[in-house]
């Protein structure tokens, strides 16, 4: 009996191992894409799905399946869904300047080519007139593009350079070999240089620049910007440095006709650095210095009418200094005299008078014991973005300093250090908080960063420059626009504003379901903009605004139609609305209606009684149910 119950387990487990690897796809996710809904409703029945099977499924508007279709079918195999489920990003139809494109299609599937020409006097980047580009997964093969194509080069002026040729114009292909004068180098940095006349123009546009100052090695633990192969005469140069390390000297430097002043900072572990020296109230420091490193001494002196209490000298030791010394007012102390008296009556009298003195100093010596604790400051105040550099404690004698440090970023404004005077803590400092950018906000004024950089945050005054996008300029004329300072956490971005327009455009055109916001103008300034919108249920597809460029708007939208629910062909397919879409008459481009079989019927194709279709460019294609 035994063996027989042994027997039947086994074979029950057998049987669930081939049943699992008989069913190994469970259900799939797929990105941007989805299967019926159905499916999700009855998961535990379909899946895990049995070898060989099929599922459909279907990519969300905007995209397509690794063939360019917006539906496809995988196939459940021993290793999986195959082939993986994808839905890839359609392309967006790229603009382009000075050149039409072929096709009249706003998007378009992986795959597919996009075929465009250039007008009469410009070149596509391969030299010819045409040229194609491709949609791939990741985007645009290349980008479409015509510039102006050029049969010569005019010779352009040369300040501080000359040229071995007299010629004023060169054909293409031809070579132009010129030298710079004595201080100054070619933009390559050499004192010779060639520059050949390509169909774009110059490949590299003959210039002579004064260079007075070497290139700038990359510093360890920090870095600095602007980073420049060549620097002229007036360059300034910002360091910093990584967390936990700090500017040995001048986070500045600049570029003179002498060289650099002063030389390139380093940046020092701050474990090995010492903040300022703590200067107790009435004191000064003998000998001051700008940094201060581990075994550094400093010697402390007190004002002439202050006693010093403590050692002179402190030392630099792990990043703290050791205890300062406080200075302690003196108090003049009143002489008695002894008054006339006899001999007998002397004795006494100086007993008393010694007594006297005793008693005196000994109530003295309390009453500056009780005013010295009475004095005593209690934990030093909290600041913001600010810490307490070294142990917190309850009390604080006086004449006690501590130091205070910010978080990252933050600048430091004021005192570091506070001292404890007469049970008060001197002023604090304030941890001023940093800038960073808003790369939202660089858009919208249409601007970027000058000189590259990964972080995008800056310090409490830092100078920060922009400059414009391309085909952009600064919208104010004064001298250095592009430059802002970082103040107080707030930033005033510059504003650039599209170039200064060479044609107008004409009245936008229409299109079909859809029509501009406002009433049309008959001409527009290049720059300008107008906006569509669709009828109602209309699916909007493309830019909503069109921009004028050069003569040319950029490409309208379209307006794809609805799908209307038709009674008649649900009624004649024997399917029912899903209650979830119930009263819904319209629906849009993309979207998914559900219905379901009528009593005692099911899908003709499917088998099942329930359906997800989507909407496709006014068109719904209905299921159909039988009688069971």
């Amino acid at each position: 009996m035994r063996f027989k119950s042994c027997f039947f387990f086994l074979v029950m487990m057998y049987s669930d191992k081939l049943f699992a690897e008989d069913k190994p796809c469970d259900l799939p996710h797929i990105e941007n894409g989805k299967i019926a809904l159905y499916y999700y409703n009855f998961k535990s029945y379909y899946f895990p799905m049995r070898k060989e099977k099929n599922l459909p499924y279907s990519c969300m508007v905007g995209y397509t399946t690794e063939t360019g279709t917006q539906d496809g079918r995988i196939t459940c195999t021993a290793k999986g869904w195959s082939p993986v489920p994808q839905c890839y990003k359609k392309c967006n139809k790229p603009l382009l300047e000075n050149g039409f494109f072929y096709s009249t299609e706003v998007y378009f599937k992986i795959h597919e080519k996009l075929q465009y020409k250039c007008n009469p006097g410009y070149h596509t980047p391969s030299g010819g007139t045409e040229d194609t580009v491709q949609c791939w997964p990741e985007g645009w093969s290349s980008q479409p593009s015509c510039t102006k194509k050029f049969e010569s080069c005019q010779v352009p002026n040369l300040p501080h350079g000359s040229y071995f040729t007299a010629q004023q114009e060169l054909r293409l292909n031809e070579t132009l070999l010129y030298k710079c004068d004595e201080g100054y180098y070619t933009a390559g940095g050499n004192t010779t240089e060639e520059a050949v006349c390509l169909t774009h123009g110059w490949s590299l546009t003959p210039n002579c620049i004064k260079i007075s100052c070497s290139s700038l090695s990359g510093i360890a633990h920090g870095g600095f910007y602007p980073v420049k192969k060549i620097y002229e005469e007036g360059d300034v140069v910002h360091f910093f440095c990584e967390e936990n390390y700090s500017v040995s000297e001048f986070d500045l430097i600049q570029c003179y006709y002498f060289g650099w002043h002063p030389d390139p900072p380093v940046c020092e572990d701050v474990k090995n650095k010492c903040p300022p020296p703590p200067l107790p109230p009435h004191a000064h420091i003998i000998t001051v210095r700008r940094t201060y490193h581990n075994g550094d001494k400093v010697r402390i002196q007190c004002q002439s009418t202050f006693e010093i209490r403590g050692s002179e000298e402190i030392q630099c030791e792990k990043g703290k200094w050791t205890s300062p010394p406080i200075c302690i007012g003196t108090m003049d102390k009143q002489k008695s005299e002894a008054p006339p008296s006899l001999e007998a009556d002397a004795a006494t009298r100086t007993s008393k008078t010694y007594r006297n003195e005793d008693m005196s100093k000994s109530n003295y010596l309390s009453f500056y014991l009780i005013l010295e604790m009475q004095q005593d400051c209690t934990s030093p105040p909290v600041i913001k973005n600010g810490v307490l550099l070294g142990p917190l404690l309850t009390s604080y004698k006086n004449g006690s300093s501590v130091e205070y440090g910010c978080q990252h970023y933050h600048f430091l404004d004021g005192p570091s250090t506070v001292y404890c005077e007469h049970g008060n803590w001197t002023e604090q400092p304030t941890c001023l908080e940093p800038c960073t950018l808003s790369v939202t906000d660089m858009n919208n004024n249409n601007i970027e960063l000058k000189w590259r950089q990964e972080e995008l945050i800056f310090l409490h005054g830092d100078l920060i420059e922009f400059e414009c996008k391309q085909g952009y300029n600064f919208l104010q004329t004064i001298p250095s626009p592009g430059r802002t300072q970082c103040n107080h956490g707030r930033l005033k971005y510059p504003k650039c504003i599209m170039q200064a327009p060479t044609e107008k455009c004409d009245s936008p055109p229409p299109i079909v379901n859809g029509a501009l916001t406002l009433p049309p103008l008959t001409q527009y300034d290049s720059g300008s903009s107008v906006q569509y919108s669709c009828f109602d249920y209309h699916f909007l597809q493309g830019s909503e605004r069109i921009y004028c460029s050069e003569g040319q708007w950029t490409s309208p939208p379209v307006c794809i139609e609805p799908c209307t629910l038709s009674k008649n062909e649900m009624e004649k397919n024997n399917v029912l609305l899903q209650g979830f879409y119930k009263n819904q008459v319209y629906f849009y481009h993309g979207d998914y209606v559900g219905f379901y079989c009528k009593q005692n019927h099911f899908g003709a194709e499917s088998g099942t009684t329930l359906f997800q279709v989507q909407c496709k460019r006014g068109q719904l294609t209905y299921p159909r149910c039988v009688e069971r």
